[in-house]
């Protein structure tokens, strides 16, 4: 989507992300905060494209932009950024948008959540269909794992297991049951939301990530 609209762009400006200086810059930053080589990569994809984005900002729906930007939306907010509201506003919102997913866009719910609850199969070295993974090191679906039983650990911690199953069943109840299987993960994407408070936001994103483009985060006002 981007790329067909960047041909608009000013060409010295979408050249600075895609190389070069500003691009060395920018990996230079991110190193500070990520040590990992494989980790860094990954963000340092992530902050070309959405800077690539900001330049034909104009261009995109605010909803499409917003997906793009996600990544770093809690961190750096975005245009038209507004601040959460209370935990109990934002499950509402959830609730609220569960019940009318459908078509492309719950189908896509439905791929990511595959993906973050399936590890990788090994690729058969000259198979003609080859998978196409991520970069090493990075395992989505084991990130996902954790962070799941980190919540339901801070939930049990806390002292608040029996609210946090009632938001997670009322998320359940609310989520399509069509065969497609993001039951599950709307109530795991709930128990997130609901214990955002002490969790550190990135595994709160992390297990929103199934819904954030049919419905971004940020947009649980």
């Amino acid at each position: 989507m981007l790329d067909g609209l960047l041909s608009g762009a000013d060409q010295a400006m979408v050249n600075a992300f895609t190389g070069g200086f500003r691009v060395a810059q920018t990996q230079l930053a991110i190193t500070k905060s990520l040590a990992d080589p494989t980790a860094s990569a990954a963000a340092l994809e992530s902050a070309q494209i959405v800077a690539l984005a900001i330049l034909v900002r104009e261009q995109l729906e605010p909803a499409q932009f917003d997906a793009v930007y996600r990544p770093f939306a809690t961190i750096l907010p975005g245009p038209g950024y507004q601040p959460m509201p209370p935990v109990d506003r934002q499950i509402a919102a959830f609730l609220r948008l569960l019940p009318k997913l459908s078509g492309e866009p719950e189908a896509e719910v439905a791929a990511v959540a595959r993906v973050l609850s399936e590890r990788p199969q090994p690729v058969t070295p000259g198979a003609l269909n080859a998978a196409i993974v991520g970069p090493t090191g990075l395992d989505p679906a084991a990130n996902y794992a954790a962070a799941w039983k980190q919540v339901i650990a801070t939930a049990n911690q806390s002292g608040r297991t029996q609210s946090f199953r009632v938001m997670q069943d009322s998320a359940e109840q609310a989520a399509p049951h069509d065969g497609l299987g993001i039951v599950g993960f709307a109530g795991v994407a709930a128990g997130g939301i609901f214990m955002r408070d002490v969790l550190p936001i990135e595994k709160v994103l992390l297990l929103y990530e199934p819904f954030s483009a049919a419905m971004p985060y940020e947009s649980l006002q």
